[in-house]
């Protein structure tokens, strides 16, 4: 008896730390946003040499608002549809109310961990906690982005090879280019994982042969690291085509507010820049924001913080004039991301509060 109180305070014991492990790393990633979200911008107004730093006007007036709160509400609701119509391909529903939840819970997470597919968990367990299996539920939000970094990556070789900013023959051109060829490797390999995933482990065998030999790893850790990835491959490529054979109306219906979902997102500067009076080109702008975000995905910091606002300002520092450049940056960071975390705060609060109360 002894020992097995003994066991069960050690078990005990492990889960605290486990739980302190877990709150500590996420409360570096919440201080890691915010430090980059404010340093990014406060180094972007020096270098540009703003004299003063302000708002434009024109931004807080009726017109301009009535277009940003539409575009929110566009913006919001297609991120909720995208994943309602991919869980209804499934075979599963979820209330509108949770559906809401889920969305502003996907945004807090998802921008302050690191990189493309942060926050999937709290996505799987709140699914699971609404009744969906943890197969669906991981499947779901898997595919969620991957239609997204679908659509996002495939313009980019023709808005790299068509937009002037990309042909000036300097570090753009150059950074274009690459960023091109990644774009194209990974359709490249999202097809192959899709349809030929044999060849896609042949080319990893000849990776690890060629990493072992230059003594960078060893044979154990390639090999546990290549079953790692064939069972993650296998299991995305077996639910993708469990959702591709769904009914093709909630498959389209996705796709669509998928689609819809990204253009909202990268028509935020477009009505930023009109409201403050600037003349620019929408499909230039929406352009470079696709650029950007395709930039933000690989982006080593939560949300891409630092990142964005980084290259928000090298793209249109020189659209806009210096004083009102890190304003409307802030602003559309505000819109796009910290609106919806500012909503996900209390609302993951609650639910962990009821999962507390209902585990208690």
């Amino acid at each position: 008896m002894k020992r097995r109180s003994v066991s069960v305070k050690g078990l005990e014991t492990s889960r605290q730390d486990t739980k302190k492990a877990v709150s500590a790393r996420w409360t570096a990633y919440a201080l890691l946003f915010l430090g980059l979200s404010c340093g990014v911008p406060f180094f972007i107004y020096r270098q540009v040499g703003a004299q003063s730093f302000s708002i434009n006007q024109h931004l807080w007036s009726w017109p301009v608002i009535s277009a940003l709160v539409l575009l929110l509400t566009i913006y919001f609701v297609s991120d909720a549809l995208r994943l309602h119509f991919i869980l209804k391909a499934s075979g599963h529903n979820l209330a509108a109310g949770n559906l809401g939840k889920l969305t502003f819970i996907n945004i807090l997470f998802s921008n302050i961990t690191p990189m493309a597919t942060g926050g999937g968990f709290a996505q799987v367990w709140f699914l699971y906690r609404r009744g969906v299996s943890i197969g669906t539920a991981t499947a779901a939000t898997t595919i969620r982005t991957f239609i997204a970094m679908f659509l996002i990556f495939l313009p980019i070789p023709f808005l790299v090879a068509g937009m002037p900013y990309f042909r000036d023959g300097g570090m753009m051109t150059s950074v274009g280019w690459i960023l091109a060829s990644v774009a194209i490797g990974y359709l490249a390999c999202f097809l192959v994982l899709l349809f030929r995933l044999r060849w896609l482990l042949r080319l990893f065998d000849l990776a690890a042969k060629g990493l072992v030999w230059l003594r960078l790893t060893s044979h154990e850790r390639t090999r546990r690291i290549k079953a790692k990835f064939l069972r993650e491959a296998v299991r995305f490529s077996r639910c993708l085509k469990i959702y591709v054979r769904g009914d093709m109306k909630y498959v389209f219906l996705s796709v669509f507010f998928t689609f819809i979902f990204l253009l909202s997102l990268f028509s935020f500067p477009s009505v930023l820049f009109w409201g403050a009076g600037y003349q620019t080109n929408y499909f230039t702008t929406t352009g470079l924001l696709v650029v950007s975000t395709c930039i933000m995905y690989f982006a080593p910091s939560p949300g891409g913080a630092g990142f964005a606002e980084g290259v928000f300002g090298l793209f249109f520092a020189s659209l806009i004039h210096a004083s009102e450049l890190v304003g409307i940056i802030l602003v559309w960071r505000f819109l796009t991301i910290y609106l919806g975390m500012l909503i996900g705060i209390p609302v993951t609060l609650h639910e962990l509060t009821r999962w507390r109360i209902g585990n208690g």
